[in-house]
């Protein structure tokens, strides 16, 4: 089978969508075969993929005709699609040449395909329009797309310490809301130790802010810049301060407590499904250093709230999502 995705990402518009895309690679790599990317982000996405990816770049985000002209020559047996410009145009124009697997996070567009994942929290509870025959559907936290490295330490018992002595920092691959040296300010006068992640897409000034804020921070404070390990420390992390992006469903997964914080409006639902169940606890953006220090705070002190929180993740994200989608993907050009 040759499988091809369309997905973007990077520093401006953040690496989730590549990174969910990157994880049914990795399956459909592992079953023997064929992978190919169309994406307008070539660079960032060469980061992300393994290199048996055939990353093909694209000249426009919007219009359809450069993707099926080349779908035309490729001859895919099945397409799945991760990239919010992939509008019900776009869709049907993909679906009349090839079946169609469309992974969207809200209901913002109809939906013209032969397979349809919203693996959010949220997921099933939006009310979708279909055009054409309806598709089938993965709703919820069931349909996860997880990294391979979440999934293979989501299987483990996560760490617990009480009180923690363990936190990690992470504002997004490209921290385009710019609150690294502000959450790092929050833990001042916090006798714990902080991995403070500066993602790949951070900008040297960027950096350099971060590391001005964790010299004047009491805690001991290590910054690394995308560090190889990274899924490791957010496994022994006895919480984590996060984007309330994919990030999240990583660290539900892992069993890490949270505190999230939605930076852009495509995660406010997230955020919200997090308050409403009570498995995090929710900072509004462009809070003050004072409203993450009572987040951390609250966490830190609330022991039996940490361990609700760390089991009820591992119970909502089981890690097998990208699992139960690759076989609908497949089912799509077997027929079965």
């Amino acid at each position: 089978m040759h499988l091809v995705l369309r997905a973007d990402g990077g520093p401006e518009i953040g690496y989730g969508h590549l990174v969910r895309s990157s994880s049914l690679a990795e399956v459909a790599l592992e079953a023997g075969h064929t992978v190919s990317v169309g994406t307008t982000t070539p660079s960032p996405a060469r980061t992300v993929f393994p290199p048996p990816v055939d990353i093909v770049e694209l000249p426009t985000r919007n219009d359809p005709e450069p993707f099926v002209e080349w779908l035309d020559t490729v001859g895919p047996d099945v397409v799945f699609t991760d990239c919010y410009p992939v509008d019900t145009a776009y869709q049907q124009a993909v679906r009349d040449r090839v079946p169609l697997a469309v992974l969207q996070d809200d209901a913002r567009h109809a939906v013209c395909a032969d397979l349809f994942i919203n693996g959010n929290l949220y997921g099933s509870d939006l009310d979708y329009e279909f055009i054409g025959d309806p598709p089938e559907t993965c709703l919820g936290t069931e349909y996860v797309l997880l990294r391979r490295e979440i999934r293979e330490r989501a299987a483990d018992e996560p760490p617990w310490r009480a009180p923690p002595e363990r936190a990690i920092v992470m504002m997004g691959g490209g921290d385009t809301a710019g609150l690294t040296p502000t959450v790092i300010r929050a833990f001042d006068g916090v006798d714990i130790h902080v991995d403070a992640i500066v993602g790949p897409g951070c900008t040297s000034q960027q950096e350099a802010e971060v590391r001005r804020a964790a010299a004047d921070c009491s805690a001991d404070v290590v910054v690394s810049r995308n560090p190889d390990d990274l899924v490791d420390r957010m496994y022994r992390a006895d919480f984590a301060v996060n984007t309330a992006s994919t990030t999240t469903y990583e660290l539900l997964a892992l069993g890490t407590p949270m505190v999230a914080v939605p930076v852009v409006d495509n995660q406010e639902p997230i955020a919200e499904a997090l308050r409403r169940r009570e498995i995090a606890t929710v900072v509004d953006r462009n809070s003050s250093v004072a409203a993450f220090q009572g987040a951390i705070e609250e966490t830190i002190s609330g022991t039996d709230l940490r361990r609700r929180r760390q089991r009820r993740g591992q119970q909502l994200v089981d890690g097998d999502g990208v699992e139960r989608v690759f076989a609908r993907v497949i089912s799509l050009v077997s027929g079965e």
